[in-house]
């Protein structure tokens, strides 16, 4: 319990310090972009350093709100073998290309279970391929500092597909 309390304490001061700045930016209804997005996905888990510790696979689901063109917020959960994971996260488009568009993440991660233990902030690194309007190739890399955990540091990188509505 005390740990699923740090990663919301971590997830909330890294989610209040995005909040005042994008709150600075300001939002304009016409805009050509979407609002809310899902996606789903195959992702896997690399420990620091192995410590007889195998690499997991399993799958990732995400949920976002794009709050400006370049600004979103969203919530991951990712099933692995025996653990799983959540994440809350900014989103922040720093190029667009017609087509490619690479993003980075910060926010903060958990992980909790029998094969992977480890709360605190992450970052990560990205890009969409957009196939048409709504849908979207996505690919992401992050990785989580351990806080609370076995692991000082563990990595993930997924593969997927992303609905805009």
């Amino acid at each position: 319990m005390k740990r699923i309390i740090v990663f919301f304490h971590t997830a909330i001061a890294a989610l209040t310090i995005f909040a005042e700045t994008a709150n600075e930016l300001e939002y304009e209804e016409e805009c050509e972009f979407d609002r809310f997005y899902i996606s789903a996905g195959a992702t896997i888990f690399l420990p620091q350093g192995g410590n007889g510790q195998r690499h997991l696979s399993g799958a990732t689901g995400r949920m976002g709100w794009y709050m400006t063109e370049f600004w979103a917020i969203e919530s991951e959960a990712a099933f692995l073998e025996n653990s799983a994971g959540l994440s809350l996260s900014a989103l922040w488009h720093w190029w667009g290309y017609e087509r490619l568009d690479p993003f980075f993440t910060f926010g903060a991660k958990g992980w909790f279970g029998s094969q992977a233990e480890n709360i605190g902030p992450k970052i990560g690194v990205g890009t969409f391929y957009h196939l048409t309007d709504s849908i979207s190739l996505r690919f992401d890399a992050d990785a989580t500092l351990g806080l609370k955990g076995d692991e000082k540091m563990n990595y993930t990188i997924s593969a997927g597909l992303q609905y805009s509505f």
